[in-house]
């Protein structure tokens, strides 16, 4: 019964037009993504079997989003947000194409990183425009019903990609991709421009532009929140990505198709922490319902690095990847209520690019100690760091104002934007 009520409530909000275009947009689009992804890690590791080359694949993914959001953020403010959305779906297509026809490793990491470019525009303007797209006190569900559909393609993108490749190389796995990314586009394309941009936020030349998206994060304990905790909790997940590779084929011997199993079992997970969120956060106060989250993501991360059979490692990372759908939930909404329109979009690209850049420092230090020190024991240290950074979030969550709590759970509830302007928060 609560399954059913929760499907028929997210499920409700395909009345809204734009909503249903983005919705499918981000469905189709993601599938190609993980589908790619499983494909390129493999593309990567078997070419050069080193786990440094796979951290190097992560670093070229996540470095543009990191430069990205520290130049080019106020964009996603100041420019339409769709032509944004289409431009980068187009030149994720030509990217992927191109992969096809990559002679080396080192090729393969510059398109990544190309692609890494686009990426780095496409996120964040799809969540700083989802709350133009339904009314207020859809929003919740709005992300839920977002987070519920990208992590059902982590389930079917890794199994299809292990298979694709186990069984015909990486190829088709990129023209697949690049077919996604053109449907997406022409999806886009259908939403009215004003449906993703209520306003375009006026310039006060570059500096100030930059300073201001600084500024609303830094002054809000929602969004401050989120940028602590999240960028120490990149440390574990960067550790966990770039050493996964390697425990699958080596530790666990369970080839290319285990691979791809391993990173479902993770989207099953999120599936499930996502599809609940809204209703755990309207039941648990906001501080236990988010250090559940980074709880849940760090058993999984400890209890795997103790090698137990392959098949109980699968169960665990459903546990674990549980435990991220509900803090990628919390994430979203924490940011979007804590930003107003104007200023969302670099409000976003901060968060993102201070992410990507904590990924890449990290992950380049994951395949030096894997290689070195083995994956395990990689995986082991993402779990303490995702303790420590579940402490922190806790901490932080647990001084919001109570007006600040309401909102993060009841979107009807006064924006954060008006609410948040004391200084940040003091640990």
């Amino acid at each position: 019964m609560v399954f059913r009520s929760t499907a028929s409530r997210q499920f409700a909000l395909f009345r809204y037009a734009g909503l249903r275009r983005l919705f499918w947009a981000t469905l189709i689009s993601s599938a190609g993504t993980w589908l790619a992804f499983v494909a390129l890690a493999l593309d990567v590791y078997d070419r050069t079997h080193s786990s440094v080359w796979v951290g190097a694949l992560l670093v070229s993914e996540t470095l543009p989003i990191a430069l990205l959001g520290f130049l080019a953020g106020p964009l996603l403010d100041r420019l339409p947000r769709r032509s944004l959305m289409i431009g980068a779906d187009l030149f994720r297509t030509v990217v992927f194409v191109a992969l096809v026809f990559a002679p080396s490793a080192w090729a393969i990491v510059a398109l990544a990183m190309l692609a890494g470019i686009a990426t780095g525009l496409f996120t964040p303007a799809v969540y700083a425009g989802l709350p133009n797209l339904v009314e207020e006190h859809d929003l919740a569900g709005a992300n839920g019903l977002f987070q519920t559909a990208t992590s059902a393609t982590m389930i079917v993108g890794p199994l299809c990609g292990g298979a694709l490749v186990a069984a015909v190389g990486p190829h088709p796995a990129y023209l697949f991709n690049a077919a996604s990314f053109v449907f997406s586009a022409l999806l886009v394309a259908g939403i009215r421009a004003s449906g993703l941009q209520s306003l375009t936020a006026a310039s006060r030349g570059y500096l100030h532009d930059l300073l201001d998206g600084a500024a609303a994060v830094f002054r809000s304990r929602p969004l401050l929140t989120v940028f602590v905790a999240w960028n120490v909790a990149m440390i574990g997940i960067a550790a966990m990505n770039t050493a996964e590779v390697a425990l699958v084929k080596h530790n666990f011997g369970a080839g290319d198709f285990g691979y791809g199993l391993f990173t479902a079992a993770t989207g099953l997970g999120v599936f499930v922490g996502a599809f609940n969120a809204r209703a755990i956060l309207e039941k648990v106060a906001f501080a236990p319902a988010y250090a559940l989250g980074f709880g849940l993501l760090a058993a999984g991360m400890g209890l795997v690095a103790l090698l137990p059979p392959f098949t109980l490692a699968v169960a665990i990372l459903v546990i674990a990847g549980a435990g991220n759908g509900l803090l990628l939930t919390a994430n979203a909404m924490l940011v979007q209520q804590g930003a107003s329109d104007d200023l969302r979009g670099r409000s976003f690209m901060l968060i993102m690019s201070a992410n990507a850049l904590v990924l890449t420092v990290a992950s380049l230090g994951a395949g030096v100690l894997a290689d070195h020190s083995g994956a395990r024991f990689v995986w082991a240290l993402a779990a303490a760091a995702t303790v420590l950074a579940g402490l922190i979030g806790w901490l932080l969550s647990r001084s919001l104002t109570p007006s600040e709590r309401r909102a993060t759970v009841d979107p009807a509830a006064e924006p954060l934007s008006e609410l948040s302007t004391e200084s940040p928060l003091n640990l």
